[in-house]
């Protein structure tokens, strides 16, 4: 039996390959399709299967600047291997579970280390059941709903560099996450397709369950949750298509647990805030294309009409006073001769006051609000013309708060290479803690680190390395004792969390402007109207033209009204596949504006090229450049001693590409990131002695506003080779 499996699949296999061989294609295309249909075959074998990517390699960085210490180190190295190990189970055809397991040894750290821990970052269990008429997930998923109920907002870059898009990618998978409008979470997902069912071409039902943050189940010594509630998220869906149309109603809520967070006493300064955010929302839809398979053009529209609703609550203990009564008693003669108390004294009643540590929990208010996007699209496949036109009104009143579809994956804001760099001036250091290192550094860079925990680098900061007695604790043994362990730490301007209203709003100055200053949630960004229109076009995959327009505006009436333009095109041209040669010589460009003309009076300008070459063989060269610049008109505070005015940054990676084995390459890269900030510094006043000048109201030293520039240049070095089996 098992004797006859092996001839079936080698005979299949045999097939396929000469399937994808027999036909007039390239042979990079030849090559994609045999692998997909291998995949495929083993996706349907029954047993495990074991696949996964090795990678090792360094990384060196050398930053240079007059602002850094005399004692500042200025070269950073990486030199790790890392593994990401990918285990699938099929019990049967319809169902597998998939566990994947990163480990990662750093070779400076290696000998230090008394363990190297194996972290499980997915876990899941999937199938297609039913006939395959209902899919499930349980455990890691990536689900998506509506722009407006369940989504993932995404960066919208016109002709990334291929070698930018590939480290972008790398990063984002670092902290599980990819480039899709889903959101990751842990749950369960069913999602239902009826399929044909009379006029109906399919009958859709969607139920989804997750738990966004979970509260410690055990007291550790040290321990880094903000507080014991449990965050909890569900969704549902319904919707049916019949000759090209869609209806559909989608409901999520997320919602603080609030009898988990009661379980634990708080202190009298600690307020815990509480968020429960629903959104109902109705989708409609049409597509021609069910109607005219056979036409060259295509038009639809699609459109979302939500409701939402926050309510807001918040725990907190205050000193309460209290009165009470009591009786005391008043000796009026102290005779020893008389004995009747009734002759010598008098008993009253007293009220007295003490004060009491109270709970409180205090009801916020609901806030509601409402939003709809429509988006009409026309299509065009013709004499190898591939095109897509989209026009995208939408109105989102300042009320209108989505969680689940506003928390982007990129917030910018970290410093990546060379984060152990000293400042002689207090106000820089100030700026690189609250404003960050350049945008592109963010996007495209990462440091992967396994370290042991010990005391050095859990209680001391980066400029001090030793503890003192005074910041010694007497329970600092027993805590390393009881928290001993080897950790993963990361370092990229990517996160997976969703934050709440309250959360986010505090950081919204501080998300990268560079992502999307118009919509820096998404669609679902509230305070907003206006106008997104989209084109890409390609012909015969071999040259891309990409434009998109965007006037957006504010819709607050009690505010002045801030106007955002934002327009943008892009070239990419495959002059290989152009001349019909058999290699890759792709050329690719773009130019990106946004500006807001009121508020803050942002504008962001970013230019990008790149390249990608098959030189000889299996050797390609890719080169890309950005360059990027952020304007403030009104100086962005960023703390009492800086404000911004300018970020101007420029990033350059080149380097060859050898694929060594399928889907294995050797690779090296030689990077040049420039960084240049312009701030306003706040310094004491001195008179003529040097003695501070007295601000005559209120008494404290005057501080003046001095022009200044933060200037970094990185040099960097990556070196990797990258096996996938």
């Amino acid at each position: 039996m098992m004797l006859t499996k092996k001839i079936a699949l080698t005979s299949a296999i045999l097939f396929s390959a000469a399937t994808a061989f027999a036909e007039g294609e390239s042979v990079e295309a030849q090559q994609t399709s045999l692998l997909q249909k291998l995949d495929s075959l083993s996706a349907s074998v029954l047993g495990l299967k074991f696949n996964g990517t090795v990678k090792a390699g360094g990384l060196t960085s050398m930053a240079k600047s007059d602002q850094f210490s005399d004692k500042s180190p200025t070269q950073e190295n990486q030199a790790y291997t890392d593994a990401n190990l990918v285990l699938t189970a099929h019990p049967s055809a319809e169902t597998r579970a998939t566990i994947q397991l990163r480990l990662h040894k750093d070779w400076q750290n290696a000998y230090d280390e008394n363990n190297n821990p194996v972290i499980g970052h997915w876990f899941s269990y999937d199938g297609s059941i039913l006939n395959k008429h209902l899919d499930f997930n349980l455990g890691y998923m990536r689900v998506g709903y509506t722009p407006y109920t369940l989504y993932t907002p995404q960066q919208k870059l016109l002709q990334e560099p291929e070698i930018f898009a590939e480290k972008r990618v790398e990063a984002l998978a670092q902290r599980n996450l990819d480039t899709t409008s889903r959101r990751l979470m842990q749950g369960l997902n069913a999602d239902f397709h009826s399929g044909n069912v009379g006029p109906m071409s399919d009958i859709h039902a969607q139920v989804t369950g997750a738990r966004m943050r979970d509260a410690a189940k055990k007291t550790d010594q040290v321990f880094f949750d903000f507080d014991w509630t449990d965050r909890y998220f569900y969704g549902l869906r319904l919707g049916a298509d019949a000759y090209g149309a869609h209806l559909g109603v989608n409901y999520t809520d997320v919602f603080d647990r609030v009898k988990s967070r009661r379980s634990r006493k708080i202190s009298t300064n600690d307020t815990v805030y509480y968020e429960d955010n629903s959104v109902l929302s109705i989708e409609a839809g049409f597509d021609s294309k069910e109607l005219l398979k056979n036409s060259s053009f295509g038009f639809g529209l699609n459109g979302e009409f939500a409701m939402s609703s926050l309510e807001s609550s918040r725990d907190y203990i205050k000193n309460e006073k209290k009165q009470f009564y009591e009786l005391n008693e008043f000796m009026v003669v102290l005779d020893p001769a008389l004995t009747n108390r009734r002759d010598t004294s008098f008993v009253y009643v007293k009220v007295n006051e003490t004060t009491e540590a109270t709970d409180f929990n205090e009801d916020l208010g609901t806030v509601d609000g409402n939003a709809f996007y429509v988006e009409p699209f026309a299509t065009i496949d013709l004499a190898g013309i591939e095109g897509t036109l989209k026009v995208m009104y939408l109105q989102n009143d300042e009320k209108f708060w989505s969680e689940m579809a506003s928390s982007p994956v990129y917030r910018g804001g970290a410093t990546v290479l060379n984060a152990n760099a000293l400042y002689g001036d207090n106000s820089a250091a100030s700026l690189i803690d609250n404003f960050g290192m350049s945008s592109l550094e963010n996007m495209y860079m990462t440091v992967y680190n396994s370290n042991p925990l010990y005391a050095g680098n859990l209680m001391t900061s980066n400029s001090k390395n030793a503890i003192t007695d005074q910041a010694e604790s007497g329970n600092m043994y027993f805590r390393l004792y009881n928290n001993y362990k080897n950790a993963h730490f990361y370092r990229n301007g990517y996160n997976a969390d969703v934050k709440k209203a309250r959360e986010i709003q505090a950081e919204l100055l501080y998300l990268d402007p560079a992502n999307d200053m118009a919509l820096p949630f998404g669609v679902a960004t509230g305070d907003r109207k206006g106008l997104n229109v989209n084109l890409d076009l390609s012909w015969n995959d071999a040259v891309e033209l990409n434009a998109l327009f965007g006037m957006i505006s504010t819709v607050n009436s009690d505010i002045e009204e801030v106007k955002f333009t934002r327009y943008a095109a892009g070239l990419g041209v495959d002059f290989g596949r152009l001349f019909g040669l058999d290699r890759k010589i792709k050329l690719q460009g773009s130019y990106d504006h946004t500006e807001e003309d009121k508020g803050f009076q942002r504008k962001n300008d970013r230019i990008m090229a790149g390249a990608n070459i098959d030189v000889i063989g299996p050797v390609a060269l890719l080169a890309g450049y950005q360059m990027s610049t952020r304007e403030f008109g009104v100086p962005l505070f960023v703390s009492n001693l800086a404000s911004v005015n300018k970020a101007e940054e420029s990033m350059l990676l080149v380097g060859p590409k050898i694929k060594i084995a399928p889907h294995s390459y050797l690779s090296v890269q030689y990077g040049l990131l420039t960084d240049k900030i312009s701030y306003v510094s706040a310094s004491a006043m001195l008179d003529e002695t040097g003695a501070p000048v007295l601000d005559p109201l209120t008494g404290e030293a005057a501080l003046q506003m001095n022009p200044a520039e933060l200037a970094i240049d990185k040099s960097v070095i990556i070196a990797d080779v990258t096996v996938n089996f």
